[in-house]
C-alpha cells in the first residue's frame, strides 16, 4: 500500500504575536508555547503538577441529612425546592488551579527586519523550528522537550556573531539567580489557594507563608565560541555558531495526598540539577536524536492523507483564514488530525497528569475553568482518540488517575451518599478532589464521573483485548458499579432510577412553569449505568469472577426505566418529556448513548438512531454546537448516524473557529474571554477517525461515512475494537484496498460500503458474508488483505 506521502507540519512567514500563536511543544510532563521571535524570542512554561493548593479535607458530613428529603421533593414534581436544597446543603468548597510556570526571553543585540522568515512546528519530529535572515546572517533554532531525556532543548545557530540576553521571570512569586556562570534559576512558590476565574474577588489569588507548592526552573548554556556571563539575575552570552540551552523544570508535588511543602517533598533543584548535568554531558546531537526515536516510535504508528493537496504549500494561517471564507481544504483536514495526535502525546504519557481542559499549556494565574479536569464531558473527550489513533500509551495517565480518584471517591461515596465503592462529580484539580463544588446544580452536582470514566477502562481492553489489563481494571469498574446499584433508588412504578440526576450543564421547563435542572433518571444517567453494568457483566463472564455481583447488575438492568422518545421524535433528555430552557444547548449530554458509548447502532437500532437524528437536529436548529468542543462531538455524531457531509460541515465550521496555531478556541457565549480548550482538538482527531473507520457493536467498519470531498485519500495504522490495525486506500469514494493486522486472533465481523474479498498470503479466505458484511475468524499476528471484488 503506498505511503501517506507529505510531511506533518504547521508553519508560518511571521512570529507570533500573542499566546494564541505560538507553537506547542512539550513531553507529557513539561511544556512550552514557543514564538519564533527575531529579535526578542519568548518561550511560555508549564509543568504538568505546579497547581494552586494543597491536599484538604473537602467532604461534607451533613450532605447525608438532606438527601433524602431532596429525593422526596424531587418525585413530589417541587424541582425548584429540591435545586435550592442542594445548592446549598449538598454542594461544597472550589477546586484548585493549574498554574504557568513563567517564561524564558532572549533578547537579541542585532535588530533589523528579518527576511525569509519561516516558523514551523515538524509533528514528524517533534521540534518547533524558526529560520530568518537578518543583514547577512542565516539564524536558526531548535525547540523540542525530551521525553526521554526530560529536558526542553533549545538550539541558537547564527553565522555570524551575535550576542543576547536571557531573561526570566514568572506571574507567580518567584526569585532569579545564578548558580554557575553558564547557569541560571527561577525559584519560586505557588499559591495557596486560587479563586476560579468565574468568581470575581479583589484578591483572588492567595500566598499563606509555609504553604503552597515550591518549583524551580533551570537552564544550562553551552557556546560553540564565545562566553557566558551572568549577573543580577540575567545571562549574558556573546558568540557565533551553536548556542545550546537545557532547560529543566520540577515541582515539589508529594502526590495528592502529601503536602507539596513538607520536609519530605521532593527538592524540585536537586531534580533539575540532575536533569541538566546529564543533559549536558549527552550533548545536543545525542539529546535530539534520542528525542527524534522515542516520539517519532508513537507518532509515526498513524498518518492520514485526503483528497487534494492544492493547499498544501500554503501557510497554515492561511488556511485557517480561507476556511473561515468557505474554502474546502482536505489537506488541512488531514494536518488537524495529525496536530491532535500530537498535542496528545506532548501532553500526556505514562507516568505525568492526565490532560486537563488545556492539555499541560497555561498562561494565566486564573486559567478558564482553572483548567481543571472536567469530568462531564471534557477530559472524557480528550482521550476519544487514544486508542483508535495509535497511541494508547498516552491514554494511561487517565487510567493511573482513576485509580487515584477511588481513594478519594470511596470517602465521598460514603460520606455524601452512604453508598458503597466510590463516586466523583464533575470538576477535579490535582489533589483528586472527588466532592461537588459550589454552585447551580445544573453542572456542580453530578455524582456520575466514575461511570462515565470506568467506560475508558474498557475501552482500553476493547481495543488491546489485553485480559491482564482487564484484570487490574475491574476493581475500580467493580467500584464504581456498587456505587451505582446504591444510588439508584426505587421510582413510583418499580423502576430504579437515580435521583436526583442533571443532565449536563441544562434545564428544563416543566409544564407547570417551573425552571431547573434537577430531577430523576436522566437519560445520560442511565446511558452511562447500562454501560457500566453491562461492561462488568462482560468482564466477570471473561474473568470468570465475581458472578453473584454479576447477577445483582443483570437484575438492576432488567429494572432501569427504558430510554424513551418525546414530542417532537428526539431521544428525551430526561425521564419526563420537559422542554429545554435552552434548545440550543452547547451540552448534547443524552446522546451519549449514541457516541461515544456505542448503545444503539444504525444496523441493529434504526429506531434510537432516528430518536438521536431528531434530538441532534433540534439542538443544532436552535443553534447547538457553537463552542469547539461542542462541535467536534457533533462531528462523530454525524459519523454514527452515517451523515458524512453533515459531518464535514461541522467539522469544517471546527476548523474555522481555531486560533491561528491550530488550537481549538472555546467562545462561550457568557463568557467575553478568547480562550484555548484542547477537547476540541482531540475530540475533532476522534471524529475524523470516525468518518474513516468505526468499530462499536461488535463491528469494523470501513469508511462508514466517507465525506465525498475526500474521495481519495490513505489512512495507515487506525485501531479497531477487538485488537485490530488498519490501513486503508481508497479512490472515487471507493476502497482500493485495506490490511488488517489482528494482535489478538478474535473472529472479525466486517462491514463495507462495497462488496469485499479478505486474503491471506494470495489466498481467499472463507469466512460468513451477508451483504455489506464479512465474519471470519482471525489468528493472532496475521495480516489480511481487503480487496473489492
Amino acid at each position: 500500500m503506498s505511503g501517506t506521502g507529505s510531511r506533518s507540519a504547521i508553519w508560518y512567514k511571521q512570529a507570533a504575536s500573542h499566546w494564541f500563536e505560538a507553537l506547542p511543544v512539550g513531553n507529557g510532563r513539561f511544556g512550552g508555547m514557543v514564538y519564533g521571535g527575531a529579535g526578542r524570542e519568548r518561550i511560555s512554561f508549564n509543568e504538568d503538577t505546579l497547581w494552586s493548593g494543597e491536599p484538604r479535607e473537602k467532604v461534607r458530613h451533613d450532605v447525608q441529612l438532606h438527601l433524602d428529603y431532596a429525593r422526596q421533593l424531587i418525585f413530589g414534581g417541587r424541582h425548584e425546592e429540591a435545586e435550592g436544597i442542594i445548592e446549598q446543603y449538598m454542594e461544597g468548597e472550589e477546586i484548585e488551579s493549574y498554574m504557568p510556570l513563567g517564561d524564558m526571553e532572549l533578547w537579541f543585540d542585532e535588530q533589523g527586519e528579518a527576511t525569509g522568515y519561516r516558523r514551523e512546528l515538524d509533528m514528524d519530529e517533534g521540534i518547533v523550528r524558526t529560520r530568518y535572515r537578518l543583514g547577512g546572517a542565516l539564524c536558526t533554532r531548535e525547540v523540542f522537550v525530551s521525553a526521554a531525556d526530560q529536558v526542553m532543548a533549545v538550539r541558537l545557530h547564527h553565522n555570524a556573531k551575535t550576542a543576547l540576553t536571557v531573561l526570566l521571570h514568572s506571574p507567580l512569586r518567584y526569585t532569579v539567580s545564578e548558580t554557575a556562570p553558564n547557569r541560571l534559576k527561577l525559584s519560586g512558590r505557588s499559591p495557596y489557594h486560587v479563586l476560579p476565574n468565574t468568581m470575581k474577588a479583589p484578591d483572588p489569588v492567595k500566598y499563606e507563608e509555609g504553604k503552597g507548592m515550591s518549583f524551580e526552573l533551570q537552564i544550562h548554556v553551552e557556546v560553540e565560541k564565545g562566553k557566558v556571563e551572568t549577573s543580577g539575575g540575567r545571562m549574558r552570552i556573546t558568540g557565533s555558531g551553536a548556542i545550546t540551552l537545557f532547560i529543566a523544570a520540577a515541582t515539589s508535588y508529594n502526590g495528592f495526598r502529601g503536602d507539596p511543602a513538607s520536609a519530605s517533598a521532593p527538592n524540585p533543584a536537586r531534580l533539575c540539577e540532575s536533569r541538566l548535568d546529564h543533559a549536558a554531558s549527552a550533548g545536543y546531537e545525542r539529546l535530539k536524536a534520542r528525542h527524534i526515536e522515542e516520539y517519532g516510535a508513537y507518532f509515526g504508528r498513524a498518518a492520514l492523507q485526503l483528497g487534494d493537496e492544492a493547499m498544501n504549500g500554503m501557510p497554515t494561517d492561511e488556511r485557517i483564514r480561507a476556511v473561515r471564507e468557505g474554502a474546502d481544504d482536505p489537506g488541512l483536514a488531514a494536518l488537524f488530525f495529525q496536530y491532535g495526535r500530537y498535542l496528545l502525546l506532548s501532553s500526556s504519557r505514562p507516568g505525568t497528569q492526565p490532560a486537563n481542559l488545556q492539555g499541560i499549556w497555561n498562561d494565566k494565574t486564573q486559567p478558564p475553568w482553572c483548567s481543571s479536569w472536567t469530568t462531564n464531558i471534557n477530559v472524557e473527550m480528550n482521550y476519544w482518540p487514544a486508542e483508535v489513533c495509535h497511541l494508547e500509551e498516552c491514554h494511561q495517565p487517565l487510567l493511573d488517575w482513576i485509580e487515584d480518584l477511588r481513594w478519594t471517591g470511596r470517602q465521598t461515596a460514603a460520606v455524601h451518599y452512604r453508598s458503597r465503592g466510590w463516586t466523583a462529580h464533575h470538576n477535579i484539580d490535582l489533589w483528586r478532589t472527588s466532592t461537588p463544588v459550589g454552585g447551580s446544580p445544573s453542572w456542580a452536582f453530578w455524582p456520575m464521573a466514575g461511570a462515565w470514566l470506568c467506560h475508558h477502562l474498557w475501552e482500553h481492553y476493547a481495543f488491546s483485548q489485553d485480559e491482564r489489563f482487564l484484570e487490574r481494571a475491574f476493581p475500580a469498574m467493580k467500584e464504581a458499579a456498587l456505587f451505582c446499584l446504591d444510588w439508584l433508588v426505587e421510582g413510583s412504578d418499580g423502576q430504579l432510577v437515580t435521583c436526583p440526576s442533571t443532565s449536563p450543564e441544562n434545564m428544563f421547563v416543566t409544564a407547570d412553569g417551573q425552571q431547573s435542572s434537577v430531577t430523576y433518571a436522566s437519560t445520560l444517567d442511565m446511558a452511562l449505568i447500562r454501560d457500566l453494568f453491562g461492561h462488568c457483566i462482560e468482564a466477570g463472564r471473561i474473568l470468570q469472577k465475581e458472578a453473584r455481583l454479576c447477577g445483582e447488575l443483570e437484575e438492576a438492568l432488567r429494572r432501569l426505566p427504558p430510554f424513551r422518545i418525546g414530542k417532537h421524535g428526539q431521544l428525551q433528555e430526561w425521564a419526563e418529556d420537559y422542554d429545554e430552557l435552552e434548545p440550543g444547548h452547547r451540552h448534547i449530554a443524552h446522546l451519549a448513548a449514541l457516541h461515544p458509548l456505542g448503545l444503539f447502532t444504525r444496523e441493529d437500532d434504526p429506531v434510537w438512531i432516528e430518536a438521536c437524528r431528531a434530538a441532534l437536529e433540534r439542538r443544532l436548529a436552535h443553534g447547538g454546537a457553537h463552542t469547539g468542543w461542542s462541535c467536534a462531538w457533533t462531528v462523530s455524531f454525524w459519523a454514527r448516524l452515517g451523515e458524512p457531509d453533515k459531518a464535514h460541515r461541522f467539522l469544517n465550521e471546527l476548523l474555522a473557529g481555531t486560533h491561528l496555531n491550530l488550537m481549538n478556541a472555546h467562545r462561550h457565549p457568557k463568557v467575553k474571554l478568547d480562550i484555548f480548550q484542547i477537547d476540541g482538538n482531540l475530540a475533532g482527531t476522534a471524529g475524523i477517525a470516525e468518518l474513516l473507520l468505526q468499530s462499536h457493536g461488535g463491528r469494523v467498519r470501513l469508511l462508514p461515512a466517507l465525506p465525498e470531498q475526500w474521495s481519495r485519500g490513505t489512512a495507515k495504522g487506525l485501531r479497531a475494537r477487538g485488537g485490530f490495525e488498519i490501513d486503508m486506500e481508497w479512490a472515487e469514494g471507493r476502497l482500493v484496498r485495506a490490511r488488517l493486522l489482528s494482535s489478538a486472533g478474535k473472529p472479525c465481523r466486517l462491514w463495507t460500503p462495497h462488496p469485499v474479498s479478505v486474503r491471506r498470503g494470495g489466498a481467499d479466505i472463507a469466512g460468513e458474508s451477508t451483504g455489506h458484511e464479512l465474519v471470519w475468524h482471525t489468528e493472532a499476528g496475521q495480516s489480511y488483505d481487503i480487496v473489492p471484488v
